[in-house]
Formats: structure tokens, C-alpha cells, sequence
């Protein structure tokens, strides 16, 4: 990135974005192993045990866009973390090439 002429601030911004993603799902899985070990329940069994609390959110009338998702969630959500780290890391490199794009077009024209 320092090869495209970017401020040394803009580089070390995205190293901590990319960091961040990786570091984010880390922590998750970590949270998710240690509450496991604590409740002695699979990630499966709590939220079986939470199944009905949260379709009784999703059917109260607040909170329409949480009641959208979960429609489109009746055959159930498969938390592939491979996937959702391979999503997440093409959206911020693509995001990182229209901002470079962007920086370094208007470098160029200064």
C-alpha cells in the first residue's frame, strides 16, 4: 500500500481495519468456546432454548427489520465462519480499492 503513494496515516488505518476483522471473529469463537464450557450447551441447544423469546421480539411489532431477518431464517442459519471471514474480507478489499482508487486519483490531479 505504501507503493501507491498513500499517507503513511490512510496505510496503517487499513492494516488495523484488516487486523480488526480477523481479531473480531477470533474473539467470537473464543466467547462462544468459553460459554459453551461454562453452560455445559452447544451453540445449537442455547438457541433452541432462546427460540421462543426471540420469535416473540420478532412477532412483537417493534422491531420490523429484526422480524424481516428472522423470516428469511425459518429453514435456520448455518454459522460457517470460513465463509463469513472470506465475506468480510472481500467487502473491506473492495472497499480498500474504491478508497484508493479515490485517494489516488486525487493525488494525482493536486
Amino acid at each position: 500500500m505504501a507503493r501507491l503513494g498513500l499517507p503513511a496515516t490512510r496505510v496503517l488505518d487499513l492494516q488495523i481495519l484488516l487486523y480488526s476483522h480477523g481479531q473480531g471473529l477470533a474473539v467470537h469463537l473464543e466467547r462462544e468456546a468459553r460459554a459453551q464450557e461454562e453452560t455445559g450447551l452447544s451453540d445449537e441447544q442455547w438457541i433452541d432454548g432462546q427460540a421462543e423469546d426471540m420469535h416473540a421480539l420478532a412477532h412483537s411489532g417493534r422491531y420490523p427489520n429484526y422480524a424481516h431477518m428472522m423470516d428469511g431464517l425459518i429453514g435456520g442459519y448455518d454459522f460457517d465462519l470460513d465463509a463469513l471471514f472470506e465475506t468480510g474480507l472481500r467487502a473491506l478489499l473492495d472497499g480498500f480499492e474504491r478508497l484508493i482508487d479515490h485517494e489516488t486519483k486525487d493525488h494525482m490531479s493536486a
